[in-house]
């Protein structure tokens, strides 16, 4: 018996002619989703080159697969792919076809609310999140906010103060105030995270009383203040106190839902 005899592994059978099949239709398959996410990475790359606004139409589906030199089958899975990812929409009728768009925070806070749900993550880990990334980017916003923004974050104080007595108006617009200052900051990276986690929190059945909400509109205040006068330490402090007052609430109004493990946000997209 040869030496290479003495170490042939025999308890792996040579596959028989239908398992030699189903390894080829599984190769096949593998490399043609393989081959979808190549395409779909180039008709990014080339959305990017081009420099394509959302709506642009892009070519019709036979034409990429004459373009591209791939199967139908390929170029329909990269565009569901990017559909999915929120890359583009496939608009139906005559004259339809592939549009670009673009993804929002409402993709980021699908995947990211998945993951956290499969990792056990409870909803007071998505609250403080918000609330140190939020503090943040208002130390960023004070050494970066244009006249705009400072002006946006102004207005967005006055539709506070008219809605200080109605606790789903004043929240809605709390929100889009920190959106303002993520905006502000100039870091897209941190502003499209915590609008993510705002997203995410949507559902919250927590409500502040009124003394709470205009205890919250003058912190708001004094941040646009220190925003303005470039005071990065005080508008970092000023928003985490805030916040931090808020996450209490939070505690003595829905204290389980805090709790709660993190559920799936599906995409309206």
């Amino acid at each position: 018996q040869s030496r290479d005899a003495k170490y042939y592994d025999t308890s792996f059978p040579v596959a028989n002619r239908t398992q030699r099949r189903g390894l080829a239709r599984m190769s096949k398959k593998r490399n043609s989703e393989r081959a979808a996410v190549r395409i779909a990475r180039k008709l990014v790359s080339e959305i990017r080159r081009r420099r394509l606004r959302p709506g642009t139409q892009l070519d019709a589906e036979h034409r990429m697969v004459e373009k591209l030199g791939v199967a139908r089958a390929t170029v329909r899975e990269a565009l569901r792919f990017l559909e999915l990812q929120g890359a583009l929409r496939i608009k139906a009728g005559t004259g339809g076809g592939p549009v670009v768009s673009v993804p929002g925070a409402d993709h980021l806070a699908s995947v990211l609310s998945l993951h956290l749900q499969f990792a056990d993550a409870s909803f007071r880990s998505v609250v403080v999140a918000r609330r140190s990334i939020s503090a943040v980017l208002a130390a960023d916003a004070a050494g970066t906010a244009s006249r705009e923004d400072i002006a946006t974050l102004h207005a967005s104080i006055a539709r506070m103060q008219l809605a200080a007595r109605n606790p789903e108006l004043f929240r809605e617009e709390a929100r889009r105030f920190v959106n303002g200052i993520a905006t502000a900051s100039g870091n897209r990276v941190l502003a499209v995270l915590v609008e993510a986690l705002h997203r995410m929190s949507g559902e919250s059945s927590a409500v502040w009383e009124e003394n709470q909400r205009r205890s919250a509109l003058r912190s708001f205040e004094r941040v646009v203040r220190a925003i303005e006068k470039g005071e990065s330490e005080e508008a970092r402090r000023v928003m985490a106190k805030s916040l931090a007052a808020a996450l209490r609430s939070w505690e003595r109004t829905a204290p389980d839902e805090l709790e709660q493990p993190v559920a799936w946000v599906a995409s309206d997209r």
